[in-house]
């Protein structure tokens, strides 16, 4: 029993954990949920087709950040008009023969989703691949003189009117990017403080450690390409992004030397200073003596703050066009055909038994494959546990909402309510935000079937059974064809930020401090590898690696932390650091 009930009493702690609020989780979640029965409203009063999937490409690809999510829309909306409008020969072309569609349907699916995993179209594209297979499917239900008037345009609809909306809503109601960056850099700050006083937490320390600057400098540049700030305060905002991660790094106070006197001092005036750039300001240089290396790397990077430029000017990491590995690994062919033979299977199974309201099957193929075993199959178990609350909660809108309801408004009220509780989960963390979109799209699948309140509970059940079967094909799929264990990708990561942390240690100490880029890197990789790590437990035994070896990268693991956090702070870095890392590289050189 004890075996049993300790992992499990583990994982519910670390759900509650999870669920907890934090700063923008409220904001984002209500945003998403008021989205949501925006489109509901739309599509219902519009006719439009297939709501609750306009629904789940909001809660899909919304993000906190307002510029993002308007390109990601404008993207979107382009990208659909001209695959539809190149659709209409392609359909002329195959309205003949069945064989003839579901070719085009698999080298389509193929295709799109190949460059979701080597582009940074990512997303997009797998909603590109989508879309050409809810159209060509659309050509055995919809009648041969209507497919291009019904059909294409709805499917048009479909993937457009969603977008359009969370364009026009952002534009609205959306947080700016430089709001963002803005508020993580005081965040930031107010982090150092508390490290400093040894009160803090050290898992928010490292979380922000680990999300490293590119994102934000990603922000940046859109912020200076639509001029949506004068240039001095875009100009501080991207030097400050760099200087703020300093500063996280100089706090860790044990480490960094900074004695247990002094840092009252110096987090009080790095709280004035996070004060100051809340209220929209360049902040005041700080005053006090350095006492040590320590204190002087601490001072110089809050005088860094202080001046117009926020003490740098860094640039975020060139991002490739396709993956320098795209058609030299076969991962990402192997995942491209695994999903698209597992959406084609499950078009092939509802089509051949005349059930078509179980198609969300398809729609499952695109939303639950991930690129390793491990990573598929907890992604797979999410959304089972996902589906069922969403399922249930439903089948009680059905029971003792719907009948009450006599109008659209109150439909788009429900929906806010349920996508409220969804969006709230969805917003977390990896370990838990594909529940909250299955949760959403499941109770979305069940509510939304017309155009207007719905009372019927079979077409309810199609939609759940499409989404189980989808995920038991995936499952088959995925754990029988090529699996790829997640040991390989924890391997081949721990071995490249060995030789990272190697480079590092070799450099002098004012070189190691220009190195931020890098060091984000390797903080990024360790705090993402004990997650990795879990996920070898989702692997069927016969393909998951052994415990020792497991073991061994966790130990790896720690191993590079400590020596990462002595040759970051060392003046002068110890023989035995460099001899441990020289070890540990030839270590992971042996090939898997």
């Amino acid at each position: 029993m004890t075996t049993v009930s300790a992992p499990f009493s583990q994982l519910v702690a670390q759900a509650w954990q999870d669920l907890q609020p934090f700063e923008g989780r409220f904001a984002l979640a209500w945003r998403v949920a008021l989205l949501c029965a925006l489109v509901t409203g739309v599509a219902m009063t519009f006719r439009i087709p297939e709501a609750a999937i306009s629904c789940y490409l909001v809660i899909f690809l919304m993000k906190p950040d307002a510029v993002m999510n308007c390109l990601l829309g404008i993207g979107l909306i382009l990208l659909a008009s001209l695959v539809v409008l190149l659709m209409i020969p392609v359909i002329n072309f195959s309205i003949d023969s069945a064989a003839m569609r579901l070719a085009i349907m698999f080298f389509a699916s193929y295709f799109f989703l190949f460059l979701s995993a080597t582009t940074p179209l990512g997303e997009q594209a797998a909603i590109v691949g989508l879309i050409i297979a809810f159209i060509m499917s659309l050509v055995t239900s919809v009648p041969i003189g209507q497919i291009g008037d019904q059909g294409l345009l709805a499917a048009w609809k479909m993937a457009c009117m969603p977008m359009a909306l969370m364009v026009l809503f952002n534009l609205i109601l959306g947080v700016p990017a430089q709001t963002h960056v803005r508020n993580l850099i005081v965040k930031r700050l107010e982090t150092a403080a508390l490290e400093l006083e040894l009160s803090g937490n050290p898992e928010d320390l490292t979380e922000m450690l680990a999300e490293g600057n590119d994102p934000s400098l990603q922000q940046m540049v859109l912020v200076r390409i639509l001029n949506l700030v004068p240039r001095p305060q875009s100009t501080w905002l991207n030097g400050a992004i760099e200087t703020s991660y300093r500063l996280l790094l100089a706090s860790q106070a044990p480490l960094a030397g900074i004695q247990t006197d002094r840092r009252p001092e110096i987090a009080a005036q790095i709280r004035q200073m996070a004060k100051q750039i809340a209220g929209g300001s360049i902040p005041a240089a700080p005053e006090f003596e350095p006492q040590g290396h320590a204190e002087q790397t601490c001072l110089a990077t809050l005088q860094g703050l202080a001046r117009s430029d926020g003490g740098a000017a860094p640039k975020p990491a060139p991002q490739a066009l396709l993956a320098a590995d795209a058609f030299t690994n076969p991962d990402y062919q192997r995942y491209a055909l695994k999903t698209s033979i597992a959406a084609m299977l499950c078009y092939l199974i509802y089509t051949g038994i005349q059930w078509d309201g179980i198609h969300t099957a398809l729609i499952t193929c695109y939303v639950a494959a991930l690129g390793t075993t491990g990573e598929t199959v907890r992604k797979l178990t999410l959304r089972i546990v996902g589906c069922l609350f969403g399922a249930a909660l439903g089948c009680a809108a059905l029971l003792f909402v719907m009948p009450s309801l006599t109008s659209v408004g109150g439909l788009m009220l429900l929906v806010f309510g349920a996508v409220l509780i969804a969006a709230w989960v969805s917003s977390g963390n990896e370990r838990i935000s594909y529940c909250g979109v299955q949760i959403a799209l499941a109770f979305l699948l069940t509510t939304l079937n017309g155009f207007g309140p719905s009372f019927e509970f079979s077409q309810a059940g199609d939609r759940i059974g499409g989404i189980l079967l989808g995920i038991f094909v995936i499952y088959v799929i995925f754990t029988q064809f090529w699996p790829a264990s997640i040991y390989n990708r924890i391997h081949r990561e721990l071995a490249e930020t060995a030789t990272r942390v190697y480079e590092l240690a070799r450099l002098s100490q004012p070189e190691r401090s220009k190195e931020i880029a890098s060091s984000a890197a390797i903080l990024k990789t360790l705090s993402e590898t004990p997650n990795a790590l879990s996920m070898a437990s989702f692997e069927p035994r016969h393909q998951r690696a052994d415990a020792t070896t497991l073991a061994r990268c966790a130990e790896i693991r720690d191993e590079l932390e400590k020596l990462f956090r002595t040759v970051w702070f060392a003046e002068t870095v110890p023989p035995t650091a460099l001899s441990q890392l020289s070890t540990l590289n030839k270590e992971l050189s042996n090939p898997t």
